[in-house]
């Protein structure tokens, strides 16, 4: 069992870590005009939209991973809900922990943040389903709390809230939310230092 779920672990490792970088320039690959690709894509540079980057992949390996260890853990769904909620927690006070000393993005802080915080989901996840089974209570929690989750990232690229969470980076404020007219996204990304 230990073995069979650390390999599972592992390889969710892999899939969110790869799928979630590949995210990031999907959405300028379909020249900005899919709603389908901008409701699991970043769209701009917000703090938002890279979250997203980790949490679609991570429902997605939710539901492959469930039929081949369901049988051999305890505590699948909360395990699950808690990396949800863990990976973009660590990715975001990573980013706002560090930029205020940088004044920018860079690059190869981002990644690691980004993999650092998937492992660090992944690593939850991995001891929650190895725990003794949770009580009612904590199950119908994390039920709620993935429901609020799969709302928030479903709902609030097309209609994000005016606060700094959202707002598209350019190393300054500049008021701009959700899908933007002019996003050049791997331009930013290649070009920014």
């Amino acid at each position: 069992m230990n073995r069979k779920l650390i390999l599972w672990e592992l390889g969710g490792f892999l899939f969110i870590s790869i799928i979630g970088s590949a995210l990031h320039f999907t959405y300028e690959l379909s020249n900005f005009e899919s709603p389908f690709v901008a409701y699991f894509s970043a769209v701009n540079e917000s703090t938002w939209e890279h979250l997203k980057m980790a949490f679609w992949p991570g429902v997605v390996f939710m539901l492959l991973e469930y039929t081949y260890v369901k049988d051999i853990v305890n505590n699948y769904f909360a395990a699950k809900t808690v990396s949800l909620f863990l990976v973009p927690l660590v990715i975001a006070l990573g980013w706002y922990a560090y930029t205020p000393y940088t004044g920018r993005s860079v690059f190869p802080l981002d990644l690691a943040l980004f993999y650092t915080a998937v492992l660090a989901g992944q690593t939850a996840s991995w001891l929650m389903l190895r725990a003794r089974p949770l009580k009612p209570a904590f199950r119908y929690t994390a039920v709620g709390g993935f429901a609020a989750l799969f709302l928030a990232f479903s709902l609030f690229t097309f209609f994000p809230p005016r606060i700094f969470l959202f707002e598209h980076f350019d190393l300054k404020d500049t008021e701009e939310y959700g899908i933007l007219d002019d996003y050049e996204g791997l331009r930013y990304f290649t070009t920014a230092e």
